[in-house]
């Protein structure tokens, strides 16, 4: 029983350490340019002396509780090795301050763990990645992995999806809890009702109401998908997933809750076109 143990724990630390920008790097040079392995090794370890941090610095610079992290991109298959599967560096928010502390004053430890749960694998999803369980567990959360089990499958009987590796098959394009959050809130939900079902607080499911009463404003003024995405700094596949929700809308109610949204985001200073440089119209 011991050693089938520690077999495990052997496995699962060389799938973790075949996610590491060490191992990726030193993996091209060996596939790609015909290293050795040793020679490889040699490689990395000059470039880490010659350039230090500036191996793993990000363009732009992280927000307090944010994270740089390398996952599977999305397209991989799930049976796949890991130590096989292409890798990108994803940003992911650790720590949402004040978000995840009203969850807990509200609701308790596992609410805000299952809160951070669907960020992080939503986050990852909308950055071309998916998180693994063990990636929730041993890297990010520090808690067991039937935890993260229990958490994934109590957030799926709830009717929410949760955008991880194990579930990738279960994931429509831009199927993630923010596009949820705003379809409830179009089907007449009230946000503090979405907020309970969600494990967030009220001001993120406000927040997502208005990125997306802003995509749906910038839609309106003939802006494309990526524009938008650069203009609200958020990823092509939201900003996507919003304009197909958008469209979709036909009941009375979803259509006077659409218009409301849309007009608490346009420009407050009578503006009757965004602010995007080419655009003809646009404010400089």
């Amino acid at each position: 029983m011991i050693r089938t143990q520690q077999l495990l724990e052997q496995q699962r630390q060389r799938r973790l350490d075949g996610k590491s920008r060490e191992f990726q790097f030193q993996a091209r040079l060996i596939e790609e340019g015909r290293c050795s392995p040793i020679l490889a090794r040699a490689i990395w370890e000059i470039a880490q002396e010659a350039f230090g941090q500036k191996l793993d610095q990000q363009v732009d610079q992280l927000r307090l509780g944010q994270i740089l992290f390398l996952a599977v991109e999305a397209h991989e298959p799930a049976g796949k090795p890991v130590a096989a599967c292409q890798k990108v560096t994803v940003r992911l928010t650790l720590d949402a301050d004040k978000d995840d502390f009203e969850v807990r004053r509200e609701r308790g430890l596992d609410a805000v763990r299952r809160a951070r749960v669907l960020r992080l694998c939503t986050e990852a999803r909308e950055q071309g990645a998916l998180l693994s369980y063990e990636d929730l567990a041993f890297k990010l959360l520090h808690c067991g992995t039937r935890t993260i089990v229990r958490d994934v499958a109590g957030l799926r009987a709830e009717g929410i999806v949760v955008p991880s590796r194990g579930q990738q098959q279960d994931i429509g394009p831009g199927q993630t809890h923010r596009v949820q959050a705003v379809e409830w809130f179009l089907k007449g939900w009230e946000p503090q009702q979405i907020a309970h079902r969600l494990y967030h607080s009220l001001a993120a499911i406000e927040n997502y109401l208005t990125t997306f009463g802003r995509v749906v404003f910038l839609t309106n003024h003939d802006c494309q998908t990526d524009e938008i995405a650069f203009v609200l700094q958020r990823s092509s596949l939201l900003v996507a997933a919003y304009q197909q929700l958008a469209k979709r809308q036909k009941s009375g109610t979803a259509q006077r809750r659409l218009n409301e949204i849309v007009r608490r985001a346009a420009p407050r200073d009578g503006a009757k076109s965004p602010n995007i440089p080419g655009k003809k119209g646009a404010t400089r």
